[in-house]
């Protein structure tokens, strides 16, 4: 049976587990905002990949409504000295790409794609954030 977007050239995403910790002085001592956000098909995969953390959090609700079955998102948001673990479901896992978007009050990307680590340890710092693989 054929599947639309379910192409076996695509990768599939190897992260089980992320670890989010935001600093004492996290985004300037600010709560920050994080989506988790898997990508479930090429069409959303080359829409999205390359677009900043502001670019997403601008425009999350048009993405959304442009890639209705190509994009599920987690939201976070996490104040100084908070961590937060999220375990993927299978639904999560069946997607081509994992990417991690920061709205930092900073300029920069804030954005990384993650699908490759099997686990992943977010560290929110005052500026930007910090990803390490983890056990």
């Amino acid at each position: 049976m054929f599947l639309p977007g379910c192409g076996s050239d695509l990768p599939r995403i190897d992260t089980v587990r992320v670890q989010m910790a935001a600093a004492p002085e996290a985004n300037m001592d600010s709560p920050v905002a994080v989506d988790l956000v898997f990508i479930m098909d090429g069409e959303a995969l080359a829409g999205i990949v390359n677009l900043s953390a502001g670019q997403w959090f601008r425009d999350k609700g048009q993405l959304t409504l442009a890639y209705p079955t190509g994009v599920r998102v987690k939201s976070f948001e996490l104040v100084p000295r908070r961590t937060i673990t999220y375990d993927l479901t299978s639904k999560d896992e069946d997607g081509v790409a994992a990417l991690i978007f920061a709205n930092y009050a900073t300029p920069g990307t804030h954005r990384a794609r993650v699908d490759r680590l099997k686990s992943v340890n977010l560290r929110l710092g005052r500026n930007a954030f910090t990803i390490e693989a983890g056990p």
